[in-house]
């Protein structure tokens, strides 16, 4: 499974529309979207899209957008447990204090707001932020049973 992972996309203010083309969204099985998508209609576009999106709201994102979203979000795939957050949630996206908003042990924590790509682990948990799509920055995941690859990657 290849999972395309994308925060502060900042459309149309620091970006437009025209930039999520960039993407080969038929080469992914799912989306990660962390947040400050800003516009409602860009959240359309995505959920229009072949893969399976999976969104949380940012400090940027607009009513309409609060209101369809969750703050943070929790699944689980190939038996690994997997946490969503935009990062707003502690001023400067602090990662030690973002994981405390799970309650519960994950695998892997998804963030943005820092417009900082970054993995690392913290106490057995992968921790990723992609980047600011608005600076062309994204990551992808790639997962099975067996495999928890992680790629920054710039457009």
């Amino acid at each position: 499974m290849k999972i395309l992972v994308i925060s502060d996309l900042h459309i149309p203010i620091k970006s437009d529309l025209k930039s999520l083309d960039k993407l080969n969204f038929g080469f992914y099985d799912q989306i990660f979207l962390l947040g400050d998508i800003v516009d409602i209609e860009v959240l359309n576009y995505l959920e229009n899209q072949k893969p399976i999106l999976h969104a949380v709201y940012g400090n940027m994102d607009d009513f309409y957008i609060k209101n369809r979203l969750p703050e943070k979000l929790s699944l689980e795939l190939f038996d690994k447990k997997i946490g969503l957050i935009h990062g707003h949630q502690t001023g400067r996206a602090i990662p030690e204090k973002l994981l405390k908003y799970f309650n519960k042990k994950i695998d892997l924590m998804v963030f943005g707001h820092s417009h900082y790509q970054e993995k690392y682990e913290i106490e057995d948990t992968l921790i990723l932020n992609p980047g600011a799509f608005c600076e062309g920055e994204y990551a992808e995941i790639e997962l099975n049973e067996s495999i928890f690859e992680i790629k920054l990657l710039h457009l």
